[in-house]
């Protein structure tokens, strides 16, 4: 009995000392680069700054965003770690950058198939790794620290461009994105009053959508109808020749 208690105790502590580590996808230079590092045996740590450098690589890096729209998204993510809200991810970067909610993706990237994100050694991802230490340094000087949202608007859906108009406050644009951050009591209730071009556009197209969606049923009732009348006759019409 007394070998029992023993063998549980040693599992348990082995459990408590162990640490829960998140199953992030690295290229395998990049594990033999932290493994040669001196700090290799930070495992959290290396995950962390994988995490925030696979994010800026896919949200900008690769696709040309400037330094200065990197250090923002990179701002974005470590404030919203920071503020360790559930519908955000929790308090790690890695738990920030791959939280999906209902099938949706915080970060679209993480979506992918796994050979589309799949990040290539370079120039970009060595900048992206540069200003992802800076963040998680503190180092990362310059953007806002009130930016919680971004948004590349040529590319956002009107609904999604109404959405950060109507309830976000715009800091800066920097870079193909622009950033935000939430409005205080006051600015809510401006903004609630505020007509926006966006919104108005949705509401448009939403309006036409809505009444082709009528005319569509509309047909198909007079089609379902004009069938009926026709199957009604036919039935008529053979019952009188049985008779």
């Amino acid at each position: 009995m007394r070998v029992c208690l023993i063998g549980i105790a040693i599992i348990v502590s082995i459990v408590l000392i162990v640490p829960v580590q998140a199953k992030i996808e690295q290229p395998e230079s990049w594990r033999r680069e932290m493994e040669q590092s001196p700090s290799h045996r930070d495992v959290v740590a290396a995950n962390e700054l994988f995490c925030i450098t696979l994010a800026l690589f896919f949200e900008g890096g690769s696709s040309g965003e400037p330094e200065e729209g990197l250090r923002h998204i990179a701002r974005v993510i470590g404030e919203r770690a920071k503020d360790n809200r559930r519908e955000w991810g929790g308090g790690t970067i890695c738990g920030v950058v791959f939280h999906r909610e209902k099938g949706v993706c915080q970060f679209s990237f993480a979506c992918l198939p796994r050979a589309r994100r799949t990040p290539r050694k370079g120039r970009l991802w060595d900048i992206s790794a540069e200003i992802a230490r800076d963040e998680i340094e503190g180092e990362n000087e310059g953007p806002d620290h009130a930016i919680r949202y971004y948004m590349n608007a040529e590319l956002a859906s009107l609904r999604s461009v109404c959405w950060f108009r109507r309830w976000l406050v715009r800091v800066i644009e920097a870079g193909r994105h622009e950033f935000f951050r939430e409005p205080t009591p006051h600015e809510f209730e401006e903004m609630s009053q505020t007509e926006f071009d966006a919104c108005a556009h949705h509401a448009s197209l939403k309006a036409r959508k809505a009444r082709a969606h009528e005319r569509l049923s509309a047909r198909k009732g007079k089609a379902v109808e004009k069938y009926a009348k026709a199957r009604t006759k036919r039935e008529r019409s053979a019952r009188s020749w049985r008779g």
